[in-house]
């Protein structure tokens, strides 16, 4: 089974001292994946902010022309983000505020392994808890 990674980095646009932070979500399915970058996008635009300094008219070409059907629509605003021809992303002092990635893995990343051994060890204490009355 394939897992889907979706990872945006975000970097504070600080001449004297930019902060990057990362955000991962999973998905098990291309469509769900694109569901999420496009989300991580939005959420960055949600203020507002930077539609005020570019001209937001390819975006609303965008929604309109793709409305009917939310997974085209989805998979071409992905496309316009990754593109991003209007430099919405774009930093005054670092040359990318946001970065968002898909990558797809056959199986589940590492770093969730400790995670899973940690519910499976609780897990096992409940039931050794409840066990004893």
């Amino acid at each position: 089974m394939s897992v889907f990674i979706v990872t945006a980095t975000h970097t504070d646009d600080d001449y004297k001292r930019p902060y990057v932070s990362t955000e991962t979500e999973m998905a098990t399915s291309r469509e769900d994946a694109v569901l999420l970058a496009v989300g991580f996008y939005l959420d960055r635009l949600d203020g507002g902010y930077w539609f005020d300094h570019y001209d937001p008219s390819g975006f609303s070409k965008i929604v309109e022309q793709h409305r009917s059907n939310p997974n085209t629509l989805m998979s071409a605003l992905l496309e316009y983000f990754e593109r991003d021809p209007e430099d919405l992303f774009a930093g005054e002092y670092v040359p990318e505020i946001l970065r968002v990635t898909i990558s797809e893995s056959e199986n589940i990343p590492s770093d969730v392994e400790p995670t899973l051994s940690t519910i499976d060890e609780i897990s096992r204490y409940i039931k050794e808890e409840l066990g004893k009355d």
